[in-house]
């Protein structure tokens, strides 16, 4: 009996390890996920908040603690050639002079020193030497002795009065963390074509997240609680929809809208003078073109999730309802709507996402004009036209990136549930 009941006990301490351990490894596997997605959405954050200097010269890991940075400065102003005997004056006030947005401060390191001096091997010529000068050491410059200290002092001084030149150095500071919203204000405030993106993209969006919710959530119901002849299979049809990949369907929809396009330029011409003013032709790639694509491609998923959740509501509803002398439209409106709100914000979150989120499709069927683009193409316009300004690209990124994280997480509430929908077999 004491022998079952030890190992009984082994058994139970096992399984209690093997559960611990599993248990451990989802946390890790968790933590690892978070991770994946949380260091890319730091750094574009992280490198849209920092001058166009650091983000060139440093990685975004290096944001938050000092990091040696090389900067240029001129001793003085051409306009402040007096003579003098001892110049004056701060590394730090001059570069902050010209853009105090980003004000560098820190610890001066060195000067790199470039000059000529004696060839120590032929007195009567000269070479030139690049060196690292470091903080208090005098270095010849111009005939001048020049001494700077850490804080960014310095001072020039000459064996007899003279109106020296500006001089132009190369300072290394160990620059203390500085951030910014300069390349936001140049995105969206300088930058016209931002702000046309983004009232487009919303131009887009949210009528081709509206229509195709609507449409299946009327559908939804008739799969679920109407009965006509070959429900089933029509349903399966529109199921297997999903499988159709997107690009394969691109040129049937292309022939499709430019016929469209040409029958309405014929119509135009005959039913207005719109020759007088070259206006007669309708484009074929549109706004509504774009609506009617990320419907038809979205209405199979929307069909199939809302049905499994519409389905499984309770009957006892219904037939109450239509004891009462409810016909179908007042059952949908009234009981069905109200009741399937979490899986209309759960798709209503996948629509929104893939059509903001959306390159291919905009690209093939969207409009031309510069002012009709959407973001996703405007961004990659953007990947030539600010080329190697990282902080420019990264804050365009960051705008198009807020609008889906407030959508999702002001309807995240109703995502686990929506998710669900239909996992559970009800009556």
């Amino acid at each position: 009996m004491l022998g079952a009941l030890d190992a009984s006990k082994k058994k139970s301490d096992i399984k209690g390890k093997i559960m611990m351990i599993s248990r451990s490894l989802r946390h890790i596997v968790l933590a690892l996920i978070v991770f994946i997605w949380i260091v890319p959405f730091v750094a574009l954050i992280t490198t849209s908040l920092r001058s166009e200097v650091a983000s060139k010269t440093a990685g975004f890991w290096t944001a938050f603690t000092p990091t040696e940075l090389g900067h240029s400065f001129s001793t003085h102003e051409k306009n402040e050639a007096e003579k003098l005997t001892v110049m004056t004056g701060n590394i730090f006030e001059r570069l902050n002079k010209d853009d105090p947005s980003f004000p560098v401060t820190g610890d001066v390191n060195s000067i790199l020193f470039k000059g000529r001096i004696p060839d120590p091997e032929n007195p009567d010529k000269t070479i030139l030497i690049r060196k690292l000068v470091p903080a208090g050491e005098v270095m010849d410059v111009r005939g001048g002795g020049f001494v700077f200290q850490e804080n960014g002092d310095f001072t020039w001084t000459f064996p007899e009065e003279t109106a020296p030149k500006p001089k132009k150095l190369d300072a290394f500071i160990d620059q203390d963390p500085v951030f910014g919203s300069d390349a936001y204000v140049e995105v969206l405030f300088n930058n016209k074509n931002v702000p046309n993106a983004l009232i487009s993209s919303f131009i887009v969006t949210i009528p081709a997240t509206i229509i195709p919710i609507t449409i299946a959530a009327f559908a939804a119901y008739a799969f679920a609680w109407m009965s006509f002849p070959g429900r089933d299979w029509l349903f399966v049809i529109v199921v297997s929809l999903m499988v159709v990949p997107t690009q394969l369907a691109f040129l049937p929809i292309l022939q499709g809208f430019s016929g469209i396009a040409s029958w309405a330029t014929q119509l135009k011409q005959w039913l207005t003078d719109c020759e007088l003013t070259n206006s007669c032709e309708v484009a074929s790639k549109s706004f509504a073109s774009l609506w009617i694509t990320h419907t038809a491609f979205a209405m199979p998923l929307a069909i199939y999730l809302l049905r499994n959740y519409i389905v499984n509501l309770p009957k006892e509803l219904l037939q109450s309802a239509r004891i009462d002398g409810a016909n179908h439209l007042q059952i949908f409106t009234k009981i069905i709507v109200p009741l399937s709100v979490p899986a209309l914000a759960s798709f209503s979150i996948f629509q929104f996402l893939w059509v903001w989120n959306d390159l291919i499709v905009a690209l093939y069927i969207g409009p031309n004009n510069a002012t009709d683009k959407v973001f996703p193409i405007r961004l990659q316009n953007q990947l030539g036209t600010f080329k190697d300004q990282l902080h420019l690209l990264n804050a365009s990124a960051v705008i198009s990136m807020i609008i889906p994280v407030i959508v999702f997480l002001s309807m995240q509430r109703y995502f686990i549930r929506g998710l669900l929908a239909g996992s559970v077999k009800g009556g």
